[in-house]
């Protein structure tokens, strides 16, 4: 963002937009509309309707996390650490997840590349690599890529498309859930249009979420891969049987 900008990259993608649209669907069913019929806007109005929606966006945040990335992402889902690195094979689930939103970094890595990965990170925390954990090894090799300055701006434009994804997801599908109880009410097409369209979107957007996400614990892997050297392995001393 321009240093003009009073949001970071982050605030305006994750926060702003998932406040904002919970702030239409909240006028629209409570407010009858009263701030999407405003002709009259003035600064003051705009920036404390921006604040409004940006603190929004920050409380919804934490149920996004919990369901979206935490219970969705890594309990129904498994985390992309275990499908990137091999630990655990796709299900149907995750297999029909990455085909239908086109997640192509949501498959396992080459198996030369997770067998390198698994070594030097086994080797880094002096475990056998079989009993490797996913998150273990993320948290290892995240480090390395966060020092590596390529690495580390694409790590950041990923953070910000699937919090953004990740986020206006949860907020899409609470506005769906207003607009369809406001629909059952009403029996107004329009109603059931931007109820259907919000539905929509949570769903497009969870796919985006699980795409950017493993792209991001992917890119850590490939660039720990690159900048660690593979573990030396003694040889024996001559003479020694």
């Amino acid at each position: 963002m321009k240093d003009w900008f009073p949001f970071t990259s982050y605030d305006f993608y994750a926060y702003l937009t998932a406040g904002m649209i919970t702030l239409a669907a909240v006028d629209r069913v409570f407010l009858g509309s009263m701030l999407a019929n405003q002709a009259n806007w003035t600064f003051v109005n705009g920036a404390f309707w921006t604040a409004v929606a940006y603190l929004v966006g920050q409380i919804l945040a934490i149920p996004s996390s919990v369901f979206l990335e935490h219970l969705l992402g890594r309990r129904w889902l498994r985390a992309p650490s275990h499908i990137l690195l091999g630990l655990d094979p796709p299900r149907w689930r995750e297999t029909c997840v990455r085909w239908a939103f086109g997640a192509r970094e949501y498959e396992p890595l080459p198996v030369a590349t997770r067998n390198s990965v698994l070594r030097k990170v086994a080797a880094a925390l002096s475990v056998p690599e079989t009993d490797m954990e996913g998150e273990a090894a993320f948290h290892c090799a995240f480090p390395h890529a966060r020092n590596v300055a390529d690495s580390a701006t694409r790590l950041d434009n990923f953070l910000n498309q699937y919090g953004m994804c990740r986020n206006v997801s949860f907020a899409s599908a609470a506005a769906a859930g207003l607009m369809i109880w406001r629909a059952s009410q009403t029996c107004d097409r329009l109603d059931w249009f931007l109820a259907i369209a919000a539905a929509v979107l949570s769903v497009g957007l969870f796919g985006r979420f699980v795409k950017f996400y493993a792209a991001y614990t992917r890119e850590v892997f490939r660039t720990y891969d690159k900048v660690v050297s593979a573990p030396t392995i003694p040889q024996p001393k001559p003479g020694t049987p």
